[in-house]
C-alpha cells in the first residue's frame, strides 16, 4: 500500500444503480440492521433485487456486536453461500464492523463492501480496514484488519439519518479536523456543504490509514478522544452515544495536555471552541478507576493522542497516572 493510495475504492454514490462491482460473484448476501430497512427499504431492496442476493437483518444498536449476534450471522451465510461470493454491508458502523469481522473469518476470509449510510460509517467505521465486535463489556475488543473490496458512500442517507446520530458521527470529523487538516478545520467553522466536508474528512482518515494500516505507529493519531470515551460508553452500557463518549474524550485529552503542559494555549482554544459548538458539554463527572480495557495498553503504559501545535501527538503514558490526573484536576470540572 502505498502512502496516500488505498487497496480499494471509495465512492460517493446518490442512487442504489450506482453500486458497480466489476467482478463477478457466485453470491451475494445483504447484511444490513432493522431502523436502517425501515427507513431505506426501496433503496436496499433494490440492491438486493439487483444481485439476487439473500438478505440478512439484525437489530440497530451496539448490543448486536455480540459473540452471539456475530454467531448467528455465520451460522445463516454458511448455509447460503460460499468462498467466492460476497457480503454487502449497508448500515452505520455496528454493520460494517460486525459484517467486516464476519467476511474476514468466514471461509478464512471472503470478498465484503461496505455501503454505508451514518455519519459514522462514512468518516470512520467503513474506512481503513477495521473490524470487530464487543466482549467483555470491552468495546472492539475481538476484530480482524480486513479490507474491504469497495467502499460506497450513500450520502443522501444522511436525509434521513435522526439528527442525534447525526450529531454522533459528527465528532469523528471534528477529531480528524483537530488531529491533522486545518482546511478542514476552516470547512467546518464556515458550515460548508456536507458533501465537501465529508470529502475532507475521508481523506484525512486515508491519510492516516495508508500511513500505517495495522495501527502502530501514526494511526493511532486517530484515537484522539477514543481512550476515555471507549471507557465511558461502556461504562454506560452502551446506552451513550459513541459520538458524545469521544466528544467528552477529546475534551478531556484537551485539559491532560494543559495540565501537563503539553497543549499549547491557542490549540486548546481553537479546539475546546470547536467540540463545544456541537457538545456543549458543561461538566465531566464520571467515574473512571482504569483504562486497562483499551486495546493500546501495554503492561502498565498507554499511548494516549494529545493535541500540539494543531495536530495530534502520540506519547507513552503512565496508566495509573492518567487515571489519577483526570480524577483529581477533571473530575467535576465544570466548563
Amino acid at each position: 500500500m502505498n502512502k496516500d493510495e488505498l487497496s480499494y475504492e471509495i465512492k460517493i454514490i446518490h442512487k442504489a444503480n450506482e453500486i458497480v462491482l466489476d467482478k463477478k460473484f457466485t453470491k451475494h448476501l445483504v447484511l444490513t440492521d432493522r431502523n436502517l430497512y425501515k427507513e431505506q427499504r426501496a433503496f436496499i431492496d433494490e440492491i438486493v433485487k439487483s444481485y439476487d442476493a439473500f438478505l440478512y437483518v439484525i437489530d440497530a444498536g451496539e448490543e448486536s456486536k455480540s459473540l452471539s449476534v456475530l454467531e448467528n450471522l455465520l451460522e445463516y451465510a454458511a448455509d447460503k453461500i460460499d468462498r467466492y461470493s460476497l457480503i454487502i454491508n449497508i448500515g452505520g458502523g455496528v454493520v460494517t464492523d460486525i459484517g467486516g469481522f464476519a467476511a474476514s473469518i468466514l471461509y478464512r476470509g471472503i470478498k465484503h463492501v461496505n455501503v454505508a449510510t451514518s455519519l459514522l460509517a462514512m468518516t470512520d467505521a467503513a474506512i481503513g480496514s477495521k473490524t470487530g465486535i464487543d466482549f467483555c463489556d470491552k468495546k472492539n475488543i475481538l476484530g480482524t484488519f480486513y479490507d474491504p473490496y469497495k467502499v460506497f458512500i450513500a450520502i443522501d442517507a444522511l436525509e434521513t439519518l435522526p439528527k442525534d446520530e447525526y450529531i454522533s458521527g459528527f465528532a469523528e470529523v471534528i477529531k480528524h479536523a483537530l488531529i491533522h487538516d486545518g482546511e478542514l478545520y476552516d470547512l467546518i467553522k464556515n458550515d460548508a456543504n456536507i458533501e465537501e466536508i465529508l470529502e475532507k474528512s475521508i481523506a484525512t482518515k486515508v491519510h492516516f490509514v495508508c500511513e500505517d494500516k495495522n495501527e502502530k505507529g501514526a494511526r493511532m493519531a486517530l484515537n484522539f478522544g477514543h481512550t476515555f470515551g471507549h471507557v465511558i460508553e461502556a461504562s454506560s452500557g452502551f446506552n451513550l452515544a459513541h459520538g458524545t463518549c469521544v466528544a467528552i474524550g477529546m475534551k478531556i485529552a484537551l485539559e491532560l495536555g494543559k495540565i501537563l503542559n503539553i497543549t499549547d494555549e491557542e490549540t486548546y482554544i481553537r479546539s475546546f471552541d470547536l467540540i463545544h459548538k456541537y457538545y456543549p458539554i458543561e461538566e465531566i463527572n464520571y467515574e473512571i478507576k482504569s483504562l486497562k480495557s483499551d486495546k493500546k495498553m501495554m503492561a502498565d503504559e498507554i499511548n494516549f493522542v494529545f493535541l500540539k501545535n494543531k495536530e495530534a501527538l502520540i506519547q507513552k503514558m503512565n496508566e495509573r497516572k492518567v487515571v489519577e490526573l483526570y480524577n483529581e484536576h477533571i473530575k467535576n470540572k465544570k466548563f
